[in-house]
């Protein structure tokens, strides 16, 4: 791993992650989640979302994680979700391409900030897109990378896998529905040894893959996905950080001895992003 930064797992103590203010950011039909929410003519309240980042941001703080704000630019309105055009890895950042139009130039900030903390590039995306809500490390060595067809192309994710495989790792491509928009409304790691799992929707032999894995599946619905209940942040130690809204599966959680950090995130997952969506670790402790 680089020596500040690195990321080998999407398991390991989180140290660093990146987060950006909310104080830009408005709804717009950018995904399936935004679009029924704003056909069922639920309102934005940019007050709301503001009192609600702060309380995510003294989540990681309480959590012992230091927190870094990314540049803000107003012609970005969903950059607040810093997962979507960078991922940090074991070799440095992996940038990718976003899919749609109004997100595209948030590909720069992360650049920026990149260089400005002396985090390097380790590849470029350039074939189709890749967005970071698909591409998960489930451990080290080990990859795995949703496949939608637009947010994430079937081109834009062979090429990051070529990349994996080239540094001797196993990637698993996963095809999922477009309108999941990416693999973490479906799969969440919580610890090394569970992971939120939309048993509901995915494939037989995803779940058996990441059991071969030595990583049991807790099981969500449906529902549960669509309403991003299944898009935690895994903080290492047997902590993540979820969300106030996601309380039968907080609930199943923490009967199994995982501390569940729980901030009230309604603006935000009812635009289509939850925790792991609002947040790019930039330092974890190494599992490999």
């Amino acid at each position: 791993m680089t020596n500040r930064w690195g990321c080998d797992s999407d398991t390991g103590v989180l140290r660093d992650v990146a987060l950006r203010t909310p104080e830009h950011f408005r709804w717009f039909g950018a995904n399936a989640v935004a679009k029924e929410s704003l056909r069922k003519g639920i309102a934005f309240d940019e007050k709301r979302a503001a009192e609600q980042h702060r309380g995510f941001v003294a989540a990681f703080e309480e959590a012992g994680v230091t927190v870094h704000m990314t540049e803000a630019d107003p012609t970005l309105q969903y950059s607040v979700y810093t997962r979507d055009p960078a991922i940090v890895t074991p070799w440095g950042v992996l940038i990718g391409q976003m899919y749609r139009e109004q997100r595209r130039g948030e590909v720069a900030s992360h650049v920026r900030f990149h260089g400005a903390v002396d985090l390097p590039i380790w590849n470029w995306v350039t074939a189709g897109s890749l967005e970071g809500g698909d591409v998960h490390l489930i451990k080290p060595g080990v990859a795995a990378i949703g496949v939608s067809g637009n947010r994430t192309s079937n081109e834009g994710a062979a090429q990051a896998r070529a990349w994996f495989e080239a540094e001797g790792w196993e990637c698993r491509l996963v095809p999922i529905a477009e309108h999941f928009l990416h693999l973490d409304l479906l799969i969440s790691m919580v610890n090394e040894r569970l992971a939120l799992v939309c048993t509901e929707v995915l494939e037989d032999d995803v779940v058996d893959w990441l059991a071969g894995h030595g990583i049991e599946a807790v099981a969500t619905t449906y529902k549960e996905a669509m309403r991003l209940a299944c898009n935690c942040l895994s903080l290492g130690g047997d902590r993540v950080i979820s969300s106030a809204e996601a309380g039968d599966v907080n609930a199943r959680l923490r009967a199994l001895g995982i501390t569940v950090y729980d901030p009230e995130l309604t603006m935000f997952t009812l635009a289509g992003g939850g925790p792991r969506c609002l947040s790019q670790p930039l330092k974890r402790d190494p599992q490999g």
